[in-house]
């Protein structure tokens, strides 16, 4: 009884740090890009941070720029509408699984991660059909409309004309995968436990019927006694 207190214990802290986070992330940056050019150096280059529920950073000149090279960056993006909602529902049902029986907890703390982490992975795909689409779709009436098509970087480094643009997660993504990790530690945590309660009633359950027998065999007579 106290092993499965301890256990309930643990697993709600471990899942009240992993809402946390996933609370917090929401506040936080996903991802960052960084445009330099000769123009745009060091503190006065373009800077964009996508958070969960929005875009900030200086859209207004950046948009200005790609007015000519036949560009059109989206105000706001579909995933704005579902993400921050999937973080705070992926915190609060995490902490409610940690509170269910010992096998339905640990199944829900498995699923619970695994459909965030596919549901962020759709997308992280969906952003890289974007980021295609705004170097592709392009206006062909611009002045530099010439410029071959490109796609900005999801992650890493590129050149696009006197540009440099580089690509990098924010804060809300590592703590987000802090979070999924906390989840299925927590998971691995109860199976354990789970695991080495079941080995130690077998091991009680051998010994008591070993004991048993081994009673069963003194008060049994010897065979083979002979009466006068």
């Amino acid at each position: 009884m106290k092993s499965k207190v301890s256990t309930l214990s643990f697993s709600l802290l471990l899942t009240g740090a992993a809402a946390a986070l996933l609370i917090f992330s929401v506040t936080q940056p996903l991802w960052h890009m960084r445009m330099e050019a000769p123009q745009y150096q060091a503190e006065e280059a373009l800077k964009v941070q996508v958070y969960p529920k929005q875009m900030r950073g200086d859209l207004n000149e950046i948009n200005v720029l790609n007015q000519y090279i036949g560009v059109h960056v989206p105000p706001t993006l579909p995933q704005f509408r579902w993400m921050p909602g999937a973080l705070l529902g992926a915190a609060v049902v995490g902490i409610a699984a940690a509170l269910l029986p010992g096998l339905w907890r640990k199944r829900a703390l498995i699923i619970i991660p695994v459909l965030l982490s596919v549901a962020l992975a759709g997308a992280a795909a969906q952003a890289q059909k974007q980021m295609h689409d705004i170097g592709h779709k392009r206006d062909a009436k611009t002045k530099m409309a010439r410029t071959k098509d490109f796609t900005p970087p999801l992650l890493g480094t590129t050149k696009l004309a006197n540009f440099t643009l580089t690509a990098r997660l924010g804060t809300g993504a590592y703590l987000i995968a802090a979070a999924i990790a906390l989840q299925l530690g927590t998971a691995w945590l109860n199976r354990r436990c789970r695991s080495q309660r079941s080995e130690a009633l077998a091991s009680r359950e051998q010994r008591e019927q070993e004991t048993f027998l081994a009673r069963d065999s003194r008060k049994r007579p010897a065979h083979g006694s002979s009466s006068v």
